[in-house]
């Protein structure tokens, strides 16, 4: 009684029946599965491309640039001619601007989809990786630390309605309750590794390369909007059945039986009706 009252203030009186009704879909189709560990996700066929996808999702997340842009963003404001005593409101604001554009994702997400806002984001942000290398080779110009600065804010934006909102999200809805902690688990570790990875390298990415730094994160955000065009389906308004479905067909090429809790549970909606 206590979980269906949650599902009734989560989802309200009229809606929650039917997640109801998917947790128990779900609940038979997994047919007593025991939660797995996270090292047995790697030897399960079934979830290898939901696999591959969280290494990918959490890496790309921390990779893609946003910790360089607030590394540049200091400089960037003052060679706008900011004054210096204004610039750590002005660098605040950056950061309000990406809670904000988190928040906007959390209304935009149902409406346009997961694929849409995640696949939008990285192709944007490689733009604008791309125009501001060409506003920071270019600052002698005068036109310059303006146009930086509104490549900064768009990359936050770009981010915070993309991957910022998206790439935790993602993680839940590929994978079912089963394998679903130890996907966490994996997801997490990847997040804080990655995160610790560009902070011990960026410094001398900055070093060699100085404003080209960001052609680094150029490549990294497209080959992350490829792999999502070209692997990621669209999750929204599926259940967990459905999307571990779309997964079956790359993760075993061809068509083949269904799992034997799926064919349980089909067994068990027929007789429901």
């Amino acid at each position: 009684m206590e979980c269906i009252q949650a599902l009734k203030r989560f989802h309200g009186p009229l809606r929650y029946q039917t997640e109801m009704e998917d947790i128990q879909k779900e609940r038979v189709a997994l047919g007593g599965e025991k939660p797995k560990k996270p090292w047995e996700l790697f030897t399960d066929r079934s979830v290898r491309w939901q696999l591959i996808t969280i290494f990918l999702m959490p890496m790309g997340q921390q990779l893609s640039g946003i910790n360089a842009i607030y590394f540049y963003a200091s400089y960037v404001f003052a060679e706008a001619g900011i004054p210096p005593a204004k610039i750590p409101y002005v660098t605040l604001g950056t950061g309000a601007c990406e809670c904000l554009t988190a928040l906007t994702c959390g209304l935009l997400i149902e409406s346009m989809g997961r694929r849409r806002l995640i696949l939008g984001g990285y192709s944007l942000m490689t733009v604008w990786c791309v125009v501001l290398t060409c506003s920071l080779t270019y600052k002698t110009h005068p036109w310059a630390p303006y146009l930086s600065m509104a490549s900064i804010f768009a990359f936050i934006l770009s981010f915070g309605l993309g991957p910022g909102g998206v790439t935790n999200i993602l993680t839940a809805e590929l994978f079912m309750q089963s394998s679903r902690p130890a996907a966490y688990m994996i997801a997490g570790s990847m997040s804080w590794l990655s995160f610790f990875t560009i902070g011990m390298l960026f410094p001398f990415i900055v070093k060699g390369l100085k404003q080209y730094c960001f052609l680094v994160f150029l490549v990294e955000c497209f080959l992350v909007a490829i792999f999502i065009f070209f692997v990621i389906p669209e999750t929204k308004n599926k259940t967990f059945l459905e999307i571990k479905r779309e997964f079956h067909k790359l993760n075993f090429g061809r068509r083949i039986p269904e799992p034997k809790g799926e064919l349980c549970e089909r067994r068990h909606l027929s007789c429901e009706f």
